[in-house]
This record gives structure tokens, C-alpha cells and sequence, in this order.
């Protein structure tokens, strides 16, 4: 009996000391609260549109021009394209001082003044750094458009902490062009 009750606990110190912790990753955009210019009207921002590769919990990582990989232990907290589009808005109350920035077209469907909608193509580790390609495009309320292409590219380390921060770093440069270009 002595000798079975060793060997199970035994076995529960192999598996619990297999088994690593998951950790859980979130991306909190620039967080200066720089004002450059007052914000004119309402502004409404949709649903930030992400590759398919978020639909994981997982992070992503692109290892060779056609294959992508999960990190095991490494989670987003939440839904990205929920939270990286609460981040965007944050950081565009704080840029302007303002709290007419609203999730559109849930919080407020009229009076919005200019809508921003983002289209996040490429946003990946590969190749020792951090790619985010996305489209984007600003509709007033006359119905005129500006529409761009955003890309850049953060060198990164290989380990999961500082892919995310450079994803951060990445994400937050799209903020302030999406901040500079709101009139």
C-alpha cells in the first residue's frame, strides 16, 4: 500500500511539474496624454476588423512565409478586435480631452460627426519583429471619406513578453495616425 501510495504521488509531482502555467497577454496602446488639437463633434469608432488568426485565444506567431503557429501558454486576455477597439477609443479620449468618442453604433447611432473604421490585415511576429499592415478610413458626416494604408515593422525578440510589447508599440502608432488624421 506504502510503496502504491509513493508511486501516485510521484506521478502527481511529474504531471503538475509538466504541465506550465498559461500566461494571458493584453495590449494597452499609448497611454501619453498628449493633446494636440481639440476634437470638432462626435466621434463614433467601429468594431476593429482583425485577421482570422484572433479568432484563437492563442498568440499567433508566423514561422516561414506560410505557416502559423500558436503559442501554447501564451493568451489574450479577451477578444482582440473588442478590446483593441476599447483601447483605440481610450486613447482617442485622452489625445483629445474629450468623452465624444463612442463604440458606433452601439453607444450612439446619430450626431456622430466622423466615423473610423480599421481594417487590421497583418498584425504578426515574423522574422525577429512585429508587422501590423491595416487599412483604415475616416467618414464625415458629409459623407466625404479619407481612406490610407497603415504599415510598420518593430524589430522584436523571439520571447512572448516582448513580441507583445512590441505589438503594443506597433498598435500604438496606428492610434496616433488614426488620432492625427481626425479633424
Amino acid at each position: 500500500m506504502k510503496k502504491i501510495y509513493i508511486a501516485i504521488m510521484i506521478a502527481t509531482l511529474l504531471v503538475g511539474c509538466s504541465i506550465r502555467s498559461k500566461s494571458y497577454y493584453l495590449l494597452d496602446g499609448k497611454r501619453d496624454n498628449v493633446q494636440t488639437k481639440s476634437l470638432q463633434g462626435k466621434v463614433g469608432v467601429q468594431v476593429i476588423s482583425l485577421p482570422h488568426y484572433f479568432n484563437q485565444s492563442s498568440v499567433a506567431i508566423k514561422e516561414g512565409d506560410n505557416r502559423v503557429t500558436f503559442l501554447p501558454n501564451a493568451n489574450w486576455v479577451s477578444d482582440m478586435d473588442e478590446h483593441l477597439t476599447e483601447v483605440l477609443i481610450s486613447y482617442l479620449k485622452r489625445y483629445f480631452h474629450s468623452t465624444d468618442v463612442y463604440l458606433y453604433p452601439w453607444d450612439v447611432s446619430t450626431g456622430i460627426d466622423q466615423r473610423v473604421s480599421i481594417k487590421i490585415e497583418n498584425f504578426i511576429y515574423h522574422d525577429k519583429a512585429v508587422e501590423l499592415d491595416a487599412s483604415w478610413e475616416i467618414t464625415h458626416k458629409d459623407g466625404s471619406k479619407v481612406a490610407k494604408f497603415f504599415h510598420t515593422k518593430v524589430p522584436a525578440a523571439s520571447d512572448t513578453n516582448d513580441i507583445v510589447k512590441q505589438m503594443d508599440k506597433a498598435f500604438s502608432a496606428l492610434e496616433q495616425v488614426i488620432a492625427q488624421s481626425l479633424s
